[in-house]
């Protein structure tokens, strides 16, 4: 249940990430970070008046402090998307994984030694995916300010992981702590949207918006249960899978092609999946 929970994570998060790239060619990345933060924590305050789950003080603030890593990673995730590359940005950030990898082995919960081929061959294909368009360099102006966003992006979302596993740890409910990260999230992203000056109405696409925060918020969840349910790195690597989506959307609804180093380091993903699920 944890490698599917993790993979749905993946499948979520790359949805989301395709739809909010989209807008953020529209709309400043701060009023859409802040309208799929706050929808989101609308619809998780609503569940929990539903189910009542048990809430813990230390889980709370694992969450909140999950949510301002989040927030972070979120801006630097769509800053970059709308720079248009996306190719380059979403799978950087899927690089967040070595975070909670490196935590896992020095707390001594290591994966198996199948599970830790997987983990490689997952991050050497995300890497592959990530480099650039033919003529296009690392170095030139055009493709480093893709690259930086999509490292911050990771940074955030690799702590993001490690945070959201302390609180489910310490709490055993995910309502409550992704929840708290929702708030810290809305409250990180607002803030600094207000002090840039960043905020615009989106009119009618609020709805629209809103229905991003839903399907992040699920991933959230999906991760929660999968790192709850088994191996933290190998939880956190399957759901950095989620480049793999929002490439594939990219191809689908948008002018983006792939590379053949970027069709190889998509099958090395898919091998690592299977390595991890196989384990």
């Amino acid at each position: 249940m944890g490698i599917l929970f993790g993979l749905g994570a993946a499948l979520s998060w790359g949805t989301s990430d395709f739809l909010g790239g989209r807008f953020t060619q529209k709309y400043p990345a701060f009023t859409v970070g802040l309208v799929s933060q706050s929808s989101s924590l609308l619809a998780l305050l609503i569940l929990a008046a539903v189910v009542r789950p048990d809430v813990r003080g230390d889980a709370l603030l694992w969450g909140l402090a999950a949510g301002v890593f989040t927030g972070f990673g979120g801006m630097s995730l769509y800053q970059g998307l709308a720079t248009g590359d996306s190719a380059v940005v979403a799978p950087l950030s899927a690089c967040g994984a070595v975070v909670p990898v490196a935590f896992a082995f020095a707390t001594g919960d290591a994966p198996t030694a199948l599970q830790s081929l997987g983990i490689v061959l997952a991050l050497v294909g995300t890497l592959l995916i990530s480099l650039p368009r033919e003529g296009v360099h690392f170095a030139s102006g055009s493709h480093l300010r893709p690259v930086l966003f999509g490292l911050g992006a990771a940074l955030g979302f690799g702590v993001f992981f490690v945070l959201i596993d302390k609180g489910t740890q310490s709490d055993g409910d995910a309502i409550p702590v992704i929840a708290a990260a929702r708030f810290g999230g809305t409250l990180f992203v607002g803030a600094l949207g207000v002090l840039t000056s960043s905020l615009v109405w989106p009119g009618r696409d609020l709805p629209k918006l809103a229905a991003v925060g839903i399907i992040d918020v699920t991933a959230n969840g999906a991760f929660a249960l999968a790192s709850n349910r088994g191996n933290l790195a190998v939880a956190s690597v399957l759901a950095s899978l989620y480049p793999v989506q929002t490439l594939a959307l990219s191809r689908l609804f948008t002018e983006e092609r792939f590379t053949r180093l970027r069709i190889a380091g998509a099958g090395l993903a898919l091998a690592g999946v299977a390595a991890i699920s196989a384990a």
